[in-house]
């Protein structure tokens, strides 16, 4: 009776079989099973002109009834509708293989083989080769062959050798009558022994007798061997090993015909070898579509990539019995294994599962990047164990880590469908880290161009250094930032922002961590980057609750002027990594350069403004700055009936001392400027209104205006006198003058016209 086929679906690939299935006699296409009839048969006309009238009325949409079609062998999936589908899972069930167009193609799309000897014998092997189920371990199948030849020749013992392409030997697959302890140690060499001679000389030997020890190149002579046939398997133009038989009793029991019988056998074996290969290669590309599909399905669901992986986990267990399944991903900063999926539950609220690269088999596999797959028949079960690495242009992205067992799948098949997984997910979480970096990086660009735009509408520096810390700590997702510059006077590193919510003790904490983290980068004139701060003994008496920090020295013509820092990384995706990135660096660098830009140009303005209310030489308020203050204190005065005094101070002789030697002149207008400033209280103000004049503002005098004078004049001469040039205390001459409000004058005009007219020398 022919084989029957039934084909589920209309694709492409599925119809186009049908010829080269109608030309094997013994298959027959009974059923197109499809709910798309029109579509169908468009798609059969496209195949072959007239195909779709021959096989018109075999288009059905009932499933019972092609289900129960006497003699129905395999159903050939060809893209079914999803209301189709269940025919898949029904059909094993009823004894009915289910099976891929490629697949089909292999086992039913041949004839028999062809026999010329032993005609009832070829024609049983023939008919095993034809409708040999692949999926079976392939050494079951040699094995049958061997033993119809070994039967079929009265042989006592026989092999099928094969080359191993690691060093070109030949190693016994499978064997009949050889002791079991042998098997594993029998290596030959090509042109070594009877089989190495038929390898090499790719032509079958006949031997009679006991073996010519020099002629056969006999390495370790058989006492036990008195007939032997030999017949090398040549698939095509590549010999692929060599079909043994032998006698240990009988001189010459092996004829010509044997000899002619058995090489067709090695003949129909090298047919075998090769086309379960070429099968189970087709096997295996189906198996890794298969689940490279399924893979690349789950991940691309609108969900966190961290649920996704999970999802994936979930299915890959589920795909073998009592399966679990784990995704470590690898952690380029830490350099450690983070678990971040799973298909058991994880408690989201506890730390992630770390593995060291030198733990355990999943640090030997993330070592080696060689895959470790084990699989152990035990009670009738197949136990099975892998962790594979996941690997991607050559970037260690992490492990897939599975254990479970196996059912009846094939261990060779388990393994293909473990393997297509992993380099499914090496791809797919390849695209989707880049993706989320990518993401990332987008952010943080738009973020520091915001960053920028906002940098124009300052006006003051604090408001610069406000504005850096808080956007360095939102855009590098850290918990604090902080900001150091250095001192201009004292030279000191001094804290000009902080952004964060620690409160003043944890302050304390952060700021000695931050500090010695700056001392360092200030030191080495370059980016500090700190992945993990327990590692850092150094650090332990500033132990904190910080992890990690990224600091940023700030530089201007080669001089390091302060710091740029972020501590604690906010961790918002774990897939992101827990630890500033690379990334990071370039963005906390960006952020530096930017901000030193904007201080440079507002310190400019600033400068620009002082310059236009303060005396640059001595940094006291000039005249116009002075003429504002006497208003304010005039109105201040005025409202609580309060006195204000203007006392008006003039170096003579200063002036011509500044022409003559512009440096020593304003170093001793500096040394008396500091010294009047030391003689007033605080709140006292001190301007420096004319090239050699000072005016004191002295809000609600403590004391008689002349008593005030003589400290001021004391202090004055005190200053001249301590210059190295004696002549100084003779060349430079002292006068006051003085107003008072409201007594002498009631506004600030009359308040400096008095103060220029009352004269009084020093002297």
């Amino acid at each position: 009776m022919r084989k029957r086929l039934a084909i589920i679906g209309h694709g492409e690939e599925g119809l186009a079989l049908i010829p080269l299935l109608e030309a094997n006699p013994d298959v027959e296409v009974c059923a197109i099973l499809t709910q798309d009839r029109e579509a169908t048969l468009e798609g059969l006309r496209q195949v072959q002109a007239g195909l779709d009238q021959r096989f018109a009325a075999r288009v059905t949409d009932r499933i019972e009834d092609v289900l129960q079609t006497e003699g129905l062998v395999a159903i050939v999936d060809a893209d079914p509708a999803s209301s189709m589908e269940q025919v898949l899972s029904e059909a094993p069930a009823r004894g009915i293989q289910v099976t891929t167009p490629l697949i089909a193609k292999l086992l039913y799309a041949f004839g028999p083989v062809d026999a010329t000897r032993k005609p009832d014998l070829l024609q049983t092997l023939g008919e095993i080769l034809e409708s040999y189920n692949f999926t079976v371990d392939r050494s079951g199948l040699l094995n049958r062959v061997l033993q119809i030849a070994v039967g079929a020749t009265g042989a006592d013992r026989g092999s099928l050798m094969l080359i191993d392409p690691s060093d070109d030997c030949l190693t016994v697959d499978v064997a009949i009558g050889i002791e079991k302890e042998l098997i594993d140690k029998i290596r030959i060499r090509p042109g070594e022994g009877i089989a190495g001679r038929a390898l090499q000389d790719r032509r079958a030997i006949l031997l009679k007798g006991k073996a010519d020890r020099q002629r056969y190149n006999i390495v370790r002579e058989r006492d036990d061997v008195v007939s032997a046939i030999s017949a090398p398997l040549i698939y095509g133009d590549q010999v692929i090993g060599v079909l043994n038989l032998s006698h240990t009793r009988e001189h010459g029991v092996f004829t010509n015909d044997d000899l002619d019988f058995v090489q067709q056998l090695a003949h129909i074996d090298a047919k075998i070898i090769a086309r379960a290969e070429e099968y189970h290669s087709l096997l295996r590309d189906s198996v890794r579509l298969r689940a490279q599909t399924q893979i690349r399905s789950l991940l691309s669901e609108a969900q966190p990539l961290q649920r996704r992986l999970s999802a994936v986990c979930a299915h890959i267990a589920s795909e073998i019995k009592n399966g679990v399944c784990h995704i470590f991903v690898h952690d380029p900063d830490l350099d450690v294994l983070i678990l971040h999926a799973s298909s058991s539950a994880v408690d989201p609220l506890a730390s992630p599962i770390r593995l060291r690269l030198d733990e355990g088999v999943h640090g030997w596999v993330a070592r080696s990047r060689e895959p470790v797959v084990l699989s152990r028949k035990l009670h009738r079960t197949q136990f099975c164990f892998a962790v594979l690495p996941l690997v991607m242009q050559g970037d260690f992205l992490g492990l897939l880590s599975f254990e479970g067992t196996n059912g009846t799948e094939h261990p060779e098949i388990l393994r293909e469908k473990i393997t297509a997984f992993s380099q499914a997910l090496s791809e797919e979480l390849h695209d989707a880290l880049r993706e989320l970096r990518m993401e990332r990086e987008t952010t943080q660009t738009a973020a520091i161009n915001e960053f920028i735009s906002r940098l124009r509408d300052c006006a003051e520096s604090a408001e610069i250094h406000r504005l850096v810390t808080s956007s360095a700590a939102m855009i590098l997702e850290s918990e604090h930032a902080v900001l150091r510059l250095q001192d201009p006077d004292s030279g000191r590193f001094r804290i000009r922002s902080y952004f964060g919510s620690a409160d003043t003790d944890a302050q304390a904490q952060l700021f000695a961590v931050e500090k010695e983290l700056s001392i360092e980068a200030i030191k080495d004139r370059r980016m500090l980057r700190i992945v993990d701060l327990e590692s850092r003994t150094d650090l332990d008496e500033y132990r904190s609750e910080i992890r990690n920090a990224l600091l940023q020295p700030l530089r201007r013509q080669e001089r390091v002027v302060g710091t740029l820092s972020v501590l604690g990384k906010v961790v918002q995706d774990p897939l992101g990594g827990e630890s500033f990135s690379k990334e990071d660096q370039t963005s906390l660098s960006h952020l530096a350069q930017h901000m030193l830009q904007a201080l440079d140009q507002v310190e400019e303005q600033e400068r620009a403004r002082r310059l236009q209310r303060f005396d640059e030489a001595t940094g006291l308020p000039n005249a116009a700055q002075l003429r504002e203050r006497i208003e304010q204190e005039i109105a201040r005065c005025s409202s609580r009936g309060r006195q204000l005094a203007l006392i008006r101070v003039q170096i003579e002789g200063l002036a011509t001392l500044i022409a003559q030697s512009q440096e020593e002149g304003e170093r001793v207008l500096l040394s008396i400027a500091q010294e009047l400033r030391g003689a007033l209280r605080e709140f006292d103000v001190i301007a420096r209104t004319a090239l050699d004049t000072f005016d004191i503002l002295v809000p609600e005098p403590d004391a008689e205006i002349p008593a005030l004078l003589g400290p001021l004049a004391r202090r004055a001469r005190e200053a001249i006198r301590r210059e190295p040039d004696p002549t100084l205390s003779d060349r430079l001459r002292l006068a006051f003058g003085y107003a008072l409000f409201p007594d002498e004058a009631q506004t600030a005009n009359a308040l400096l016209e008095r103060a220029q007219n009352t004269r009084i020398s020093s002297d």
